[in-house]
């Protein structure tokens, strides 16, 4: 949105990164003033925030829909009372729909999640898109794969191709839970920020969107891809699979295409090596 000359406000709870110069940076969570602030005289929110993730475990479910969900419908209100027009949510693709779904998934087959984090996704979905019916206002889920690309920070809670690229640089093993023959739907984050530009111009109905590559990846053929990029082979252990683990994940992107105009366009071997060349 910033290289084609949008205003861009960011509230944030973390220093912002190198760059940027012309957004405007401001601090505190989504129930701050600043927070609040921002939302006035907007046209567009995108809401990336939250603290879950798949391996997340919580004391009680009542803590994760105060902690997760009632914030995002609380500023979802409050933009549309606002006259934001579009409020873009970042919800997950490979949570949401479960062991079960048909690969490639579509949006409208059933979800299904498996863990928390799925299940405040889907759960917020739903309030958003209530909020978008009860305002007027355009409401874009994204759900997106598995994104990667430098500015991960390389542990396995940030992303599984980050931490095999500085495996592989720093000659330590990779863990793999399973065998490796889990898929994924890998989606570089260049084209994650084309994706959610083009959702913040969105002025139609409201509107649930897969976001990713489109290409069924498991976690051995990428640590090939990191071996053949890098200069040294990737070395692999293998240890227990995890239960909140999908065994298949891979998204159909052509709702996006025809409701975005929006397609990736980084082949999953140019991003690891553009990840990969950040690290060095």
């Amino acid at each position: 949105m910033e290289r084609q000359g949008i205003a861009v406000t960011v509230v944030t709870r973390a220093p912002p990164p190198i760059g940027g110069d012309s957004i405007v940076w401001s601090y505190g969570d989504v129930s701050s003033n600043a927070a609040r602030a921002a939302v006035e005289g907007t046209d567009c929110v995108v809401y990336a925030a939250g603290s879950l993730g798949p391996a997340t475990t919580l004391a009680t479910v009542h803590g994760a829909i105060t902690e997760e969900i009632l914030p995002v419908v609380q500023i979802a209100e409050r933009a549309a009372r606002a006259g934001t027009k579009t409020f873009v949510f970042i919800s997950s693709g490979g949570t949401v729909y479960g062991p079960a779904a048909p690969i490639p998934t579509t949006e409208d087959a059933s979800t299904a999640p498996i863990n928390i984090y799925g299940s405040v996704k889907v759960l917020t979905e739903m309030a958003l898109l209530e909020v978008g019916r009860k305002y007027g206002i355009t409401v874009v889920i994204l759900r997106i794969s598995n994104p990667y690309g430098p500015g991960q920070s390389g542990t396995r809670r940030l992303g599984f191709i980050a931490a095999a690229i500085k495996a592989s640089l720093t000659r330590q093993p990779i863990v793999i839970w399973g065998d490796g023959s889990a898929t994924r739907d890998f989606v570089f984050i260049d084209d994650v920020g084309a994706a959610l530009a083009a959702a913040a111009c969105y002025r139609g109905s409201s509107a649930v969107l897969n976001i990713g590559s489109g290409q069924e990846m498991s976690l051995i053929d990428v640590c090939n891809i990191v071996s053949s990029t890098g200069s040294a082979p990737l070395e692999i252990r293998f240890d227990m699979g995890r239960a909140f683990d999908v065994p298949r994940s891979c998204l159909n992107i052509d709702r996006a295409a025809a409701v975005l105009g929006w397609q990736p366009e980084i082949s999953i071997e140019e991003g690891i090596a553009r990840t990969m060349s950040k690290f060095l």
